[in-house]
Order: C-alpha cells, then structure tokens, then sequence
C-alpha cells in the first residue's frame, strides 16, 4: 500500500485542502473471532510471500498468536517487515511512510490515554498548560517508540538519510537560514504529532513545505477521538 492508496484524493483534491485516510485504514475487524483470525491467517501468508518476493532469506517470526491482539501485532510486525524490505533492496520508501502513519497513530492514541491518567496523577510537569504538556509527552513518547522500532527494524535515522526521527529541516534557498521540526521525516513526506487542528495557513506547515528536503506531502497526526489523521498536500501555486 502506498499513501496515493491510504489518502485516495490526493491527486485530486483541491490545493492545501485536508484529506481523511480512506475509511477503514487503521482497523481490522470481523464478525467473529475465527473469521478475524482466518483474514488475519490469510493475510500474513500474503505479506509473507511478497517479503520473500523481495528478499527469498526471509524467514517470519514462528507461530501463529492465539489472541486478537497478539494477531492484530504480528500481522503489524509482518507489514513493517515488508516495508523494510522495499526500502532496503528496493529503494522504495513509499510502504516504510504507510507503516510509520500506522504505527505513530496507534502511538499517539496510547500516549494519550497514559498523558491523560498521568495529568489526573500528578505524574506529568505543567509549565505553560496542562495541553502543553499533555502535547509534548505524546510528542516524546512517541518518538521514542518510532526510534526503536526503527533500530530493530534496522532502518538508520539521519539527518543525511532518507528517513530521520526529529530534527531541524533547515531551509536554505532565502535570504536567512530557517528551520521546522517535523516529528519524523521518511523519503518526501513529513509528520506531525498535535493536539491541534493545522493547516497550511500556519506557519510551521508552509515551514515543513519550504524546507530543503522538499516533502510532497505533511501527514498530521492527531488522537484518533480528536479527528485522527489527515494529509495536507504540496500547493500546486
């Protein structure tokens, strides 16, 4: 899958407009948890062959899990799998950006059910705002996951690579060096973690759009209760 995929009305959709995730794309469900395992079979042995299309060495982790969840990450550990597969033999980043959305989603949901019980806690230092801070442990909690799920994929972050978790993205061509920091960086498409709406009116967007290494696309990625994510494309103007 690739974000054309994820975000259908991307080529079509009116400049700097917001643009929903095809319904369906961060959820596996069936009407009965043999039907749900039966897919999730199906489906592994699917992503499976295509790894070993790619890369014939592959071998996937043994046995198959006996609980919803336990299928829901196996199925999510072959798909990134996959995706490391493209981008190290093939060059292709286009399904490493498909899974990074999948994983900072699910991330940034679970970093604000736990920010929520540790603001009512005590657990978490308000400096500015309880959002502030609320915002800022999403942010670093799930960078942190993103770091490690790159490292055991073996995927190098760096500021000279294709893919990069957080960092100054320097824009270069004006007359004054500037710089946004996006959350994650991988092949031409930034994401941003918030609590916020963004759009392209706002300065730090334009900024992700400006900066040298030029994304076609910022994804913005919001708990999934407060609207969940959406991609704003490069104007066209």
């Amino acid at each position: 899958m690739t974000l054309q995929q994820v975000f259908p009305n991307l080529g079509t959709a009116a400049s700097r407009a917001l643009i929903a995730p095809v319904d369906g794309f961060f959820n596996l469900k069936g009407p009965a948890n043999e039907l749900t395992a039966a897919l999730v079979i199906k489906q592994a042995q699917a992503i499976t062959a295509q790894i070993r299309d790619i890369d014939p060495t592959y071998h996937p982790q043994d046995g198959f899990p006996v609980t919803f969840q336990g299928q829901m990450n196996y199925l999510n550990g072959l798909r990134m799998d996959r995706a490391e597969a493209f981008y190290r033999i093939r060059g292709d980043a286009g399904p490493l950006q498909v899974e990074t959305l999948r994983f900072l989603q699910r991330k940034v949901d679970e970093a604000y059910v736990e920010g929520i019980r540790a603001l009512k806690g005590g657990g978490l230092k308000v400096t500015l705002s309880h959002q502030v801070a609320l915002g800022n442990f999403i942010d670093r909690s799930a960078r942190s996951e993103l770091q490690t799920l790159y490292n055991i994929s073996r995927i190098i972050s760096h500021p000279q690579r294709p893919v990069r978790v957080v960092g100054r993205e320097y824009q270069t061509g004006g007359t004054d060096r500037t710089y946004t920091i996006p959350d994650a960086r991988v092949g031409n498409v930034a994401f941003d973690m918030t609590l916020t709406r963004k759009t392209f009116g706002m300065k730090q967007v334009r900024g992700f759009f400006a900066s040298d290494f030029q994304p076609e696309i910022v994804i913005i990625i919001r708990p999934t209760w407060s609207g969940g994510a959406y991609a704003i494309s490069r104007p066209r103007n």
